[in-house]
């Protein structure tokens, strides 16, 4: 791969983060297609808990994403922390992308994820940075999972994401906003 003009624009990051099964990866593929649309070069770091990770096929395989890495064996809001930073770095020198978007494994707090821009040398070219949870309806409907990890994930979002509200009567559905909020 040829390495692009480096430009001095600032570069926009976005975390997405929320449990296994909430549409992390769905909502990715969603951005990546909207930016194929909009001719916006959009760079993919997928964070993988386990060995092997599921999302390459989905995301690594896309036309659409410039730049792919894949992080696995570890989260990259403790372990892997300087691993994103120097993936981040990497992007941004080989790829040069629109905005990077970094999807965490299912256990990772945004907030800790974020603390990445913050480090040198990424933060002297991070624009905005935003921290998104994607919520699966049907998980706040029945109550699993409401505790520790997730509470961390809503409380340090920028945005949620509902999810699968399909799945959830209207009545259900406004139970669950009501608990979110």
């Amino acid at each position: 791969m040829q390495k692009p003009a480096t430009r001095t624009a600032r570069i926009p990051v976005a975390v997405v983060s929320g449990f296994l099964g909430a549409g992390k990866t769905t909502l990715v593929c969603n951005l990546l297609a909207d930016a194929r649309r909009r001719g916006l070069r959009l760079a993919v770091v997928s964070n993988e808990f386990g060995a092997l990770g599921i999302d390459q096929a989905l995301l690594a395989g896309s036309d659409a994403t410039p730049g792919y890495v894949e992080l696995a064996g570890g989260c990259v809001c403790c372990q892997l922390s300087n691993d994103l930073l120097d993936t981040l770095q990497q992007l941004r020198d080989e790829v040069d992308p629109d905005c990077i978007v970094v999807e965490t494994s299912g256990v990772a707090l945004p907030s800790e994820t974020l603390i990445a821009v913050y480090r040198d040398p990424v933060r002297s070219w991070v624009a905005d940075d935003i921290g998104v949870v994607v919520v699966n309806a049907e998980q706040v409907r029945d109550g699993r999972d409401m505790e520790g990890t997730f509470e961390d994930q809503l409380t340090s979002a920028d945005v949620i994401v509902l999810n699968k509200i399909d799945l959830v009567t209207p009545e259900e559905l406004a139970a669950v906003e009501s608990r979110l909020r």
